[in-house]
């Protein structure tokens, strides 16, 4: 029995673990290693004698190990990473909300203090916002996972959910494809797709707990009934892509009604039961 190749569980083990994607193979032929999805790099001398790569177009990329992309989160290690609130950063206050998504949930091309997960913030609440730009809802859960505290009452995890073709995938030299332009390489018919989400959605769901997870979307594909809140865009950044400082304002307001009204029966719950876990009853779900 043959075992698992060790360049296959050295670049698994590299992205999962450490968020990092291998993007070179091995040397293939001698000075030229393969890059990116194939693309021959040529080895150059730069003036101070180090070696450096440039692909066919002349531009200097990297023969070694990359992060999956500068702005995400990397667990605080890479720059731009917004885990730690400025302001709602106390980890003993009684709610602590964690926001999962991509680009959207991190606040790209706006200032922290302007993304709807700070807008959550108070002194009550602490923020931790572990939106990673370009992936999707896999790296979402993977997260999550890293984070959740079972015994915990004071966790709220707010998860907005990207185009849900998005997720890891390598291709056959173990490079990872950006979770965002896989669509360009690989083709995904929509039953794959949607089972793809379903399955994480009601795994999320049944281990952690519906009520302590509000689902947000901006992908208007995914079944509306399965969602608490709708990301709309009423204005845009510079690059006209991601929604400006309007569209965070507005989102943050719809999640503080779920939350406030999924509190108000939780209490409810609590004192006419006097037990601490609350379960959502699929009537009580309506997308605000």
């Amino acid at each position: 029995m043959v075992g698992m190749d060790k360049k296959v569980k050295y670049n698994v083990d590299k992205f999962y673990y450490e968020n990092h994607r291998v993007t070179t193979t091995e040397q293939t032929e001698e000075n030229f290693p393969q890059g990116e999805h194939g693309l021959k790099l040529y080895q150059h001398k730069d003036d101070k004698g180090n070696i450096v790569y440039t692909n066919d177009k002349g531009e200097y990329v990297s023969s070694h190990l990359e992060a999956l992309n500068i702005y995400q989160n990397n667990n605080g290690r890479l720059e731009g990473g917004r885990q730690n609130d400025p302001i709602y950063n106390d980890e003993n206050v009684q709610h602590q909300i964690y926001t999962f998504g991509d680009s959207w949930t991190y606040g790209w091309d706006i200032e922290q203090e302007q993304s709807f997960p700070h807008l959550l913030g108070d002194k009550d609440t602490t923020i931790h916002n572990y939106g990673a730009g370009g992936t999707g809802l896999d790296f979402a859960v993977k997260t999550l996972s890293e984070v959740y505290i079972p015994e915990s009452t004071r966790q709220i995890f707010i998860i907005t959910v990207p185009h849900y073709f998005r997720r890891t995938w390598f291709d056959d030299d173990g490079v990872i494809y950006k979770p965002w332009e896989l669509k360009e390489f690989v083709d995904f018919n929509e039953y794959n797709n949607y089972f793809y989400f379903l399955y994480q959605y009601n795994l999320l769901n049944k281990f952690v707990g519906r009520d302590k997870i509000i689902w947000g979307t901006w992908d208007g594909d995914l079944p509306k009934e399965m969602f608490d809140v709708k990301f709309e865009t009423y204005d845009l950044v510079e690059d006209k892509l991601h929604p400006g400082t309007e569209s965070h304002k507005r989102y943050a307001e719809k999640i503080k009604k779920v939350i406030s009204k999924r509190y108000k029966k939780f209490e409810t719950y609590k004192s006419e039961t006097g037990y601490k876990k609350f379960k959502l009853s699929v009537k009580d779900i309506k997308r605000v």
